[in-house]
């Protein structure tokens, strides 16, 4: 018997060198679903130390792995433009709210595609070049179905059309339902939908998932309003940021010595608040946002549990940057944002008189709730401290992940997302691309680490988000806000960036600034 299995062994070898191996059958290669949410702090999951109920996503993490040092580039536009191509904002030609992939790029859709993948994107699409996916032809370069939105448009409305969100669907243009649709759930049923539909073929899929919520306007369901509205009036910020900080050092997210970061200094102290009912419906509306999209979550893994698709699928989900502390003003209050098709107007303003929740309301949550959202951190949306930059990431990959219900300090970013996508689809990232050349990746794949491994990790990164800017090399971290001078923290001891070192390492300062400029110009020369 040892003969004839000897022998069998030889005629495969034989075999293979004269016909060359083949390529892992597609099934083989996993699916891959990367769900991004959008404004969403470092601790408003429940795995990640918030009191807002996601249990899918909690329940991800217990059979996943998570990150506590995971970084996006603090600003929707940056933050998808190096999602989508493994590159650094700045290399791409996205340095702030608006712009276009430039050509020098291509995006893990496109790749994974020419791969052989079953490939959709559903939400939010911004930065590609919007002739390419709004035109019916050019669109099925890039995926094979699209629902959602593209540039820089926001959500716009949950609930209603509004002028300056455009929605396309397979390269034509989609008039959103008149009445009784909420767009998380609109999103979530065509991707379940894709879901449904790949899973019968022989390809793998891959699902780029971006989410609206919980950016503003806080729009929600009111029976999930229902759920907080008391929980809030009972916390208040101070409380709330309170208990989070000490779940995080409780679940091992934070080093042990980690303090809570002072309240912003535009809120008052809880007990001191005026309209306290308001302020608390204002975050119960926040946090209904956030509960939706997690039951989102849960549809997209039953329906993979339903196809039996959940056997062999990675699930990546992170957020764009740190919750946004916009207030009211003029910039928001424009025509394309709050005024709906029929020409008609949202009540606009931040005031106890405008409730949050209704289609017919438009009001944000404001610097307080942002500081609970971005707990136990300084700072917010479009800065480089840990606020606006700090995300949660969970992988979730059954018998792949070691480590399920882990905690990996990986010092990781986000750029990393298409190098790990590549990876696991065993997808070599090309030179040139459709006759273009494209630059190196930045990102270093995760794979390694989620297998309990160890890879080679980044020297160092940097950030120019508005005006901020920050270096992280190693456990150090130079930030500055715009405009200002630069701040230095070993966040090995002060994750919270409340004791600056500056002025006492003058020179660490020196050479962390040249390595943020050198990085600076390397990527705008290109």
């Amino acid at each position: 018997m040892k003969r004839i299995l000897a022998q069998l062994a030889l005629l495969l070898v034989l075999s293979l060198a004269l016909h060359g191996a083949q390529p892992a059958t597609p099934s083989a290669r996993p699916n891959i679903i990367l769900i991004l949410a959008d404004d969403m702090g470092f601790s408003d999951l429940g795995c990640y130390g918030g009191e807002i109920q996601t249990p899918n996503l909690d329940r991800l993490a217990r059979g996943g792995l998570r990150f506590s040092q995971f970084y996006n580039c603090a600003l929707c536009g940056p933050s998808r433009a190096a999602l989508m191509t493994g590159l650094h904002p700045h290399q791409v030609g996205i340095t702030g709210w608006t712009g276009l992939l430039n050509q020098r790029c291509v995006t893990a859709c496109e790749l994974l595609k020419r791969a052989g993948y079953a490939t959709a994107a559903v939400g939010r699409l911004d930065m590609v070049t919007a002739e390419k996916w709004h035109d019916p032809v050019n669109i099925h370069k890039f995926v094979d179905r699209f629902l959602g939105s593209t540039g820089h448009t926001g959500p716009g409305n949950y609930f209603k059309a509004v002028r300056n969100t455009a929605f396309f669907r397979d390269g034509q243009p989609f008039t959103l339902p008149a009445e009784g649709s909420y767009k998380t759930d609109l999103i979530t049923d065509f991707a379940t939908q894709f879901i449904t539909e790949a899973a019968g073929k022989e390809k793998p899929f891959f699902l780029y998932f971006a989410h609206y919520a919980p950016h503003w306007p806080l729009h929600a369901k009111p029976a999930d309003i229902a759920k907080y509205r008391e929980l809030y009036r009972q916390l208040g910020w101070d409380e709330a940021r309170a208990q989070r900080h000490r779940r995080l050092l409780e679940l091992g997210l934070l080093p042990p010595n980690t303090k809570l970061s002072p309240r912003d200094a535009r809120a008052p102290a809880w007990s001191e608040a005026k309209d306290k009912d308001w302020e608390a419906e204002r975050m119960a509306t926040f946090a209904a946002q956030v509960d939706s999209l997690d039951q989102s979550v849960g549809r997209v893994m039953e329906t993979l549990r339903r196809t039996g698709a959940d056997k062999n699928t990675l699930v990546l989900f992170l957020s764009d940057n740190g919750a946004s502390d916009q207030p009211m003003n003029a910039q928001l209050d424009k025509p394309g944002q709050t005024w709906r098709l029929d020409g008609t107007r949202t009540r606009f303003g931040n005031k106890p008189d405008i409730q949050p929740g209704p289609a017919d309301n438009f009001v944000t949550a404001g610097p307080a709730w942002a500081n609970v959202s971005n707990a136990p951190f300084r700072q917010h949306k479009q800065t480089n401290h840990e606020g606006g930059i700090a995300s949660p990431l969970i992988a979730w990959w059954p018998g792949v992940v070691a480590r399920t219900n882990g905690i990996s300090p990986e010092l990781a970013h986000i750029t990393d997302i298409t190098a790990t996508c590549l990876d696991v689809a065993g997808v070599t990232y090309p030179a040139q691309f459709e006759g273009r050349q494209v630059q190196p990746l930045a990102g270093r794949s995760l794979l390694p680490v989620l297998k309990g491994g160890q890879r080679e990790g980044h020297a160092s990164l940097c950030w120019s988000t508005s005006g901020a800017r920050a270096v992280r090399a190693g456990s150090w971290k130079l930030v500055s806000l715009k405009g200002a001078p630069w701040e230095l923290y070993d966040l090995a001891t002060d994750r919270t960036e409340l004791n600056d070192l500056a002025r006492q390492q003058s020179e660490r300062v020196q050479t962390m600034a040249k390595v943020f400029e050198e990085w600076q110009r390397a990527g705008e020369a290109r």
